[in-house]
């Protein structure tokens, strides 16, 4: 991480040294003085330096950690920040107000001399609240460990050198999963179950044909089971509904197959699993309200999949309809080429005058792409006469649009393709950015209402002899004009 290696230089000294002085200018000269005299990287904190990590935590890791979730997560930087949000002052909730203009107040006509002029009709105005969803992280460390960096700033920074970049992958893993999904929480389904430790998997985000469904696990988490999409009720409630993934082997099973630690005792076949433990789950709660940020399986539907968006009907509301097309209709033949991208882009523009400016693709969709321009295309040899300017493979384009990578050209616009490793190889999207908001209040923030970022540790027991930090973020994510966008179904692997 760029600022982790920041926190190993002088520079980040003189900046630690700045901040204990507005807190202990006596304390800010010892260190000063330690650091010109002996050239030490760590020094002590104050007595009782408790209170002093607390400190650090939030300053030197509230901006930065919410800084590299947006930086290495695959989706969230191409979204606009909006941190316009409103709080309900009956129950605290975070949400945003937005109306969607679906008839214009207008009316026209050709008329002969002295007729009646054209009537206007009022617009058709529809007003939705959207509430954020908060996505929470939590570090924690033994009693040991705490009381040995407690009073070392410098062992303390180097700790969190290695704790803080795990939590940025870990909330980046749950993120660009939510962003593809459609709010459910849903991980994958149960396809069998070859014995009490193993899971083969299928459907990816629990919806028909989309796969592979392994790439939503990750080694080290806990997951909990249903036989409804919805999560409830959940399978062995309560403090054995949870199972941990011990490991995830792609090449077993028709999607792939989870090891864990003991399969959940109820778990069958056809169940959808979800992120969760023991104290609870990423599933939509008692009201069928989704716990998870929105993603581009619910934001690009045409209601098949989420027929309630923004609290508006899609059936009701065609304008909050996306473009949906069908890759197997002849004659695309089921591969992300030049000729059902840009059919794709002429109906959503008929339909909706949508000007997508990205293709959300697959590794296999971006495969399939390059194998085709590289079908029809001639390749030069490059000026110096040694060998050629074509760059081989689709490149860092792949991950970073506009870079060396795939484009196409649509209309008057070159627009890029990212691949994103999550995505299913079923669907390729095509967004117009302007459509989306990212909904955020304020970066992410360690939770210190007690007083202290830090907190024992306690279960049934009693208490124990570690501490833990919580840190909050709150997100969703919208579109304001759903039918400017495209999703293209029914591709196959490539």
């Amino acid at each position: 991480m760029k600022w982790s290696r920041f926190l190993g230089t002088r520079l980040m000294m003189l900046v630690i040294i700045a901040v204990v002085a507005l807190f202990d200018w006596s304390a800010a000269v010892r260190l000063l003085t330690a650091v010109a005299l002996t050239g030490a990287t760590t020094t002590a904190l104050n007595p009782g330096g408790a209170s002093d990590i607390n400190q650090a935590l939030k300053i030197f890791f509230n901006e930065p950690v919410a800084e590299d979730i947006v930086y290495d997560s695959e989706l969230l930087s191409l979204f606009e920040e909006d941190n316009n949000v409103k709080q309900d002052e009956t129950t605290g909730g975070r949400y945003i107000e937005t109306a969607q203009y679906f008839q214009l107040p207008a009316g026209v006509g050709a008329r002969a001399e002295n007729e009646y002029i054209p009537v206007p009709d009022g617009p058709v105005i529809q007003n939705s609240r959207v509430f954020l969803k908060k996505i929470q992280g939590v570090l924690e460390m033994t009693g040991d460990v705490m009381r040995r960096v407690k009073g070392d700033l410098g062992a303390y920074l180097n700790w969190a050198e290695r704790a803080m970049p795990d939590l940025v992958k870990r909330v980046d893993h749950e993120i660009d999963r939510m962003l593809l999904g459609y709010g459910n929480g849903a991980l994958a389904r149960v396809n069998a179950l070859p014995d009490g430790t193993h899971i083969d998997v299928d459907r990816s985000f629990g919806i028909t044909g989309a796969g592979p469904a392994w790439l939503n696990f990750l080694e080290g988490m806990r997951i909990v089971a249903s036989l409804n999409a919805n999560g409830s009720p959940l399978r062995n409630a309560g403090a054995s509904q949870s199972a941990q993934v011990l490991a995830v082997n792609p090449a077993l099973g028709v999607a792939g197959r989870l090891t864990t630690d003991a399969n959940q005792a109820a778990l069958v076949a056809n169940d959808y699993l979800f992120p969760g433990d023991a104290a609870g789950a990423s599933t939509q709660d008692a009201t069928g309200t989704d716990r998870e940020v929105e993603g581009l399986f619910g934001m690009v539907d045409d209601g098949t999949l989420l027929a309630t968006f923004q609290n508006l009907a899609r059936g009701t509301f065609i304008l909050w309809q996306s473009v949906m097309v069908d890759a197997s209709a002849v004659p695309f033949q089921q591969v992300v080429t030049e000729d059902v991208l840009v059919f794709a882009d002429d109906i959503t523009f008929l339909r909706g005058m949508g000007k997508p400016d990205a293709i959300i693709t697959s590794r296999s969709g971006a495969r399939g792409y390059w194998k085709s321009l590289k079908g029809d295309r001639v390749i030069n040899v490059g000026t110096s006469g040694q060998g050629t300017d074509y760059r081989g493979g689709f490149g860092q384009g792949a991950d970073r649009p506009g870079k060396f990578g795939l484009s196409v050209l649509l209309g008057d616009r070159a627009v890029p393709l990212k691949a994103v490793r999550k995505c299913p190889e079923t669907v390729t999207f095509g967004i117009q950015l302007d459509t989306f908001k990212r909904w955020t209040l304020g970066g992410w923030q360690w939770d210190d209402t007690t007083g202290a970022v830090w907190n024992r540790v306690t279960d049934a027991t009693g208490r124990k002899d570690a501490y833990f930090a919580v840190g909050n973020m709150y997100m969703q994510m919208g579109n304001l004009a759903p039918r400017k966008n495209f999703r293209i179904n029914n591709l196959v692997t490539t």
